[in-house]
């Protein structure tokens, strides 16, 4: 068994092959019978002394075995029988102690040399199959690193979290003067970030007014998009839905008589409103990003791009612009938890009076997405801090960091966010949450009101 494995160059018992063992078992005792013969010729089988030739059934046995331990002893005793027929004097009265003992012990020896050779045979079956399975471990092994390897080499190439790809959004849509021409002036980086993640092969970006596509000329374009027909099945589900869709929704339509598209996705840039901005026409794309994963991903960054380039009525009726920006982002994870079920979490600081130091311990502790709005509370400052993307556990640390920086503020001496006078609330924004249960968090709990932020 398992003959093939690279490891099975050696063997615990050798196994000589059986016509070698059946033509030195003669010819080993017809060795050490002529020895004896040449030592003493009146008395070869040494009768009367130390039986010497029982070397050769013991040795027989030893090497080969039972059956040709007895074979060498048989071959002893008809030779004793033979020179007790030729009257040797010293054979006249042969004992049956000796052909009894040389019987017995060769046949001693040769049940424990196999009792030993089935030991050794089940070890090596044993060590067999274990080198068996480190061999197809190996393997797996060698095949699991291969494709790790070139995994962080695609990784390292490009950045493929959610969170890496909203800060980068952010960074870039900064850049572009809100002068009512955004989504013209930055369609170039808005296609750019959605192909990054989606790989397209072919694909362009079209203005949507009215609830239709203007497919007359793209703001962006990638490879070769060609002519875009308005009234395509999947422009008009995409339009329709306000969701990204894909040909495999073409293939649950209902409609027998259009289940034909030139496309492969179409991603709406829509807002938390339902508004479609503008679409992505998605022409060709790589087969191996055509997942759940990819769409649920250009869905969101859809969504966030169209929150940057559009902002809704309640947004807009708040005065302070950093005002409008968090309720802005709060909406989308409000959304993005109740569809995707994205976690957000949301915390009110109540902060002591006069405290300058704590309240700048708090301002540097803002991570890259997290968004941090001072508001007036009930009992004085306060600041109000969105964490996009971020659960119960990863909230806890986010605290567990924050005492870290102000003990180091307040001269390394350790204490609670408590023991310093700030009053901490923690809101979830889980799947199960609604826009109601957001509300009555900052508007009972936290003591706000809609002229500070809108939900």
């Amino acid at each position: 068994m398992f003959k093939h494995t690279p490891h099975k160059d050696y063997s615990l018992a050798p196994q000589p092959t059986r016509s070698f063992a059946w033509l030195e078992t003669p010819a080993i005792t017809g060795l050490v019978l002529a020895l004896c013969f040449w030592i003493d010729p009146a008395d070869p089988l040494f009768v009367e002394r130390f039986p010497w030739p029982l070397l050769a059934p013991l040795l027989v046995a030893v090497r080969y075995g039972f059956l040709h331990a007895m074979a060498s002893a048989a071959i002893v005793v008809v030779m004793a029988l033979a020179l007790r027929q030729r009257g040797l004097e010293a054979y006249a009265e042969l004992p049956a102690s000796y052909i009894v003992g040389t019987l017995v012990c060769s046949m001693v020896v040769g049940e424990f040399r196999d009792l030993w050779e089935r030991r050794l045979q089940r070890l090596q079956m044993a060590n067999e199959y274990r080198q068996y399975r480190l061999d197809e471990f190996t393997r797996a092994y060698q095949m699991l690193r291969s494709s790790h390897d070139r995994l962080e080499e695609r990784v390292a190439g490009s950045e493929t979290s959610l969170r890496s790809s909203l800060l980068l959004l952010r960074k870039r849509m900064l850049l572009v003067p809100s002068d009512g021409q955004m989504l013209r002036a930055s369609a170039e980086s808005i296609l750019g970030v959605l192909g990054q993640y989606g790989s397209f092969n072919a694909a362009a970006l079209y203005p949507v007014v009215n609830g239709q596509v203007q497919a007359q000329q793209p703001l962006a374009e990638i490879g070769n998009m060609g002519a875009l027909d308005a009234g395509d099945l999947l422009v008009r589900m995409s339009l329709e839905r306000a969701d990204v869709v894909s040909v495999r929704d073409v293939l649950e339509s209902q409609d027998e008589q259009s289940r034909v598209s030139a496309l492969q996705a179409c991603i709406p840039l829509t807002t938390v409103d339902g508004h479609v901005l503008a679409l992505v026409a998605v022409r060709s794309m790589p087969f191996f990003a055509f997942n759940e994963r990819t769409f649920m991903l250009l869905a969101l960054l859809g969504g966030h791009i169209a929150d940057l380039l559009h902002s809704d009525a309640d947004v807009l009726a708040l005065e302070a612009p950093e005002a409008r920006r968090f309720s802005q982002h709060l909406k989308r994870s409000i959304l993005d938890a109740e569809q995707y079920a994205l976690p957000a979490g949301l915390m009110f600081f109540e902060l002591p009076a006069e405290n300058s130091a704590l309240r700048k311990a708090l301002t540097e502790s803002q991570r890259g997405l997290d968004l941090q709005l001072p508001v007036q509370g009930k009992e004085g400052d306060a600041l109000l801090v969105l964490m996009p993307l971020t659960d119960r556990q990863g909230s806890q640390g986010y605290l567990t960091r924050l005492e870290r920086i102000v003990a180091e503020h307040s001269g390394g001496q350790p204490a609670s966010l408590r023991e310093l006078g700030v009053i901490s609330h923690y809101h979830e924004l889980a799947a199960e949450n609604t826009q109601r249960e957001v509300a009555n968090f900052l508007y009972r709990e936290c003591g706000l009101h809609d002229q500070q932020v809108a939900v």
